[in-house]
């Protein structure tokens, strides 16, 4: 991605409020046991463009942060404090089932992803070994194990190496969304409207595009405040919703 500033365009914070607030839509219409009829397949369809915003950002986070280890680290560290608190709740609450959603662990093996990837760049063949099993063990549990999967370990690889050129992240990572999205499976029956705008609509991941290239590079708002907002907000926005869906069932 070019990084030459501009006034054109939106910064990190406001970037991240407006994925923040569009997952907040779509976790609603997730947790809280409303009739929402047919509206309800609409308003999941915001959410698909989150995690490609925060994997994006959670790239350049990488490149800018002044300690890599203590990035992972905070990341990880919310990633105990998300699970500890579900796991928590799912006790309290034991007539609902246990609230999955763990997106900090998802971004915790990008981080070790990109480690792996950056070693492998530095030359000497120890590096480039210990770069290699780093990126691939973590590509494998994040595809097994976490919330965001393999789609989470393609934003990190196209924003990783395509972050220096805006038209290559553009090409590269629509092609790539929609080659996994809809075009591996071979179903002749793939493209019709009920598979693609009801039964999976996870190609839509492409329209988190124009809000990537609304970047200018700016951070924003880079209080402690603003720095922890995400951390912060994730869990309790989820743990509020699921409190409040045992009251509504």
């Amino acid at each position: 991605m070019n990084h030459t500033y501009q006034r054109f365009g939106m910064d990190a914070f406001w970037l991240k409020i407006v994925a923040m607030l569009l997952m907040v839509v779509d976790h609603v219409t997730s947790l809280l046991p409303l009739d929402y009829g047919e509206m309800g397949i609409y308003l999941h369809y915001p959410g698909r463009i989150v995690a490609p915003i925060f994997f994006f950002f959670l790239v350049e986070g990488f490149f800018f942060t002044r300690s890599r280890v203590k990035y992972l680290s905070r990341i990880m560290m919310w990633a105990a404090i998300m699970a500890a608190g579900s796991y928590l709740l799912s006790l309290i609450y034991p007539e609902l089932r246990m609230l999955s959603n763990n997106i900090f662990l998802s971004l915790g093996l990008g981080v070790v992803l990109l480690i792996g990837l950056d070693w492998m760049k530095q030359g000497s063949m120890h590096r480039v070994i210990i770069g290699l099993l780093l990126a691939i063990a973590a590509s494998a549990v994040s595809v097994m194990y976490t919330e965001a999967s393999i789609y989470g370990v393609i934003c990190t690889l196209v924003f990783y190496f395509c972050r220096e050129r805006k038209w290559l992240l553009s090409v590269v990572y629509i092609a790539t969304v929609l080659l996994l999205t809809i075009g591996v499976g071979g179903d002749a029956d793939l493209f019709n409207y009920e598979q693609l705008m009801i039964n999976d609509p996870q190609w839509m991941m492409v329209f988190a595009l124009p809000f990537l290239l609304l970047y200018n590079g700016n951070r924003g708002n880079n209080s402690t405040a603003a720095k922890y907002m995400f951390y912060v907000f994730y869990p309790l926005h989820l743990w509020l919703l699921y409190i409040i869906s045992y009251y509504l069932i």
